[in-house]
């Protein structure tokens, strides 16, 4: 999928790392908006979004809890990618069990 111009929602707790993101994806043509929490995603009209980048480790609610609550509760089938330092073999299982279309590790 061709995403230059798309929209692009970065849920993550990290400010640092979410201007990182937003500033090269901006600078490649991507539009971008920051969410801080899913809670805080959860006040978007995520429909509008072609892509969410995603942490898993936020409060209180997970990034495996809201990318488990968009495809059984909203039935939304926007791409999600993790972006997360949990890298165990099973955290990754689970990413991709909850409808991840990719898992990448941090640091990266």
């Amino acid at each position: 999928m061709e995403l230059k111009g798309k929209r692009i929602l970065i849920v993550d707790d990290e400010e640092d790392l979410c201007e990182i993101l937003q500033y090269n994806l901006s600078n490649e043509g991507y539009q971008t908006e920051i969410a801080h929490s899913a809670e805080e995603a959860l006040k978007r009209t995520l429909v509008n979004f072609d892509l969410i980048l995603l942490d898993v480790m936020m409060g209180p609610m997970s990034g495996f809890k809201f990318a488990d609550r968009l495809r059984k509760e909203m039935r939304l089938e926007i791409p999600i990618i993790f972006l997360t330092a949990k890298d165990t073999e099973n955290d990754i299982l689970t990413g991709f069990s909850l409808g991840a279309d990719d898992y990448i590790s941090k640091p990266f």
